[in-house]
Order: structure tokens, then C-alpha cells, then sequence
């Protein structure tokens, strides 16, 4: 397979571009109607980690939330099923709270 010379890395794009707050709610938003409707919890989770790089390392973020790194990469890598705690941790780290609306 030829390897492409002119290619962008995707994360890297979204985390740069995900510069204020209502740029992360709406992604993080867009990312929660798409696993309503199709059930991937894993690209949920991948969402969460963009959101979390785009203001933060992870390290420090995951020291905010009392979790170790390894933990969360191990969460983001879906090696592990996260609690709803930890969810609602992140969410809250990130500024945003859960509702139903």
C-alpha cells in the first residue's frame, strides 16, 4: 500500500480545533446524540479524550480527577468499561454538568 505524503492527523486536527468552551460542549454534545443513536460507546469515549487533550494533558487532568494515567488511557483505549462516576467526573472537570433535557 502506498503511504500518503499529504494526510493530516485527525485528533490532532479536532483537538487544535476545539479552542473555547462552547467548541468542546458542541462536540461533546454532537458525540452524545451519535452513541444515542448508535450505540458507540467508544467513540463517545474517543470524544471525551479529544475534549480532555484540547485543554489539558491527560496526566494532569487525570491527577484533577484523582485517577491515575495509566487508568484513563486505559478507559479511553476501552480496555476497561468506565463507571458512570467517572463519566460525570469528566464531565464536571470539563466545566459541563449532565442533564436531561
Amino acid at each position: 500500500m502506498k503511504e500518503l505524503k499529504h494526510t493530516i492527523d485527525l485528533e490532532n486536527y479536532i483537538v487544535n480545533d476545539l479552542k473555547t468552551d462552547e467548541d468542546i460542549k458542541l462536540y461533546l454534545n454532537t458525540s452524545l446524540k451519535d452513541y444515542i443513536e448508535d450505540g458507540d460507546f467508544n467513540s463517545f469515549y474517543r470524544a471525551l479524550e479529544i475534549a480532555i487533550k484540547s485543554r489539558n494533558s491527560i496526566s494532569g487532568f487525570a491527577k484533577k480527577i484523582g485517577m491515575s494515567r495509566t487508568h484513563l488511557y486505559s478507559l479511553f483505549k476501552n480496555e476497561k468499561e468506565p463507571k458512570f462516576s467517572t463519566i460525570v467526573k469528566i464531565f464536571h472537570e470539563l466545566g459541563y454538568e449532565l442533564e436531561i433535557a
